[in-house]
């Protein structure tokens, strides 16, 4: 499938994301047992946080681009979401931006 077959009104974004749920790789099974087949231990947090984010996102294209239901999705991804959120529940919090512009402000306060 081209992008010249997709209706003329979709835009860029919603052409790409359907012609990825096409490739064999972007298979909702193939994703889900790619992460599940890692070794997520020795995975750094932040690797995991990214793998999270890819989960997420496949899930949300599977609901809003190929029309799947809420429970296809969850059997799609439930698995993978679930194994990586109780690996990053063991890791030390990884503070975002902002908490990390916090401690360092508080930091210089203290010297």
């Amino acid at each position: 499938m081209s992008t010249s077959d997709l209706p003329a009104d979709h835009d860029a974004r919603r052409r790409l994301a359907l012609l990825h749920l096409l490739v064999a790789d972007h298979a909702p099974g193939a994703l889900a047992a790619g992460i599940l087949a890692q070794d997520l231990p020795r995975l750094h947090a932040r690797q995991l946080l990214a793998q999270l984010r890819r989960l997420r996102a496949a899930q949300s294209n599977l609901l809003h681009y190929a029309g799947a239901t809420e429970a296809q999705a969850q059997q799609a991804f439930g698995a993978a979401i679930a194994a990586l959120k109780a690996e990053l529940a063991r890791r030390p919090h990884l503070p975002n931006k902002q908490e990390a512009k916090a401690l360092r402000q508080a930091a210089a306060k203290r010297r």
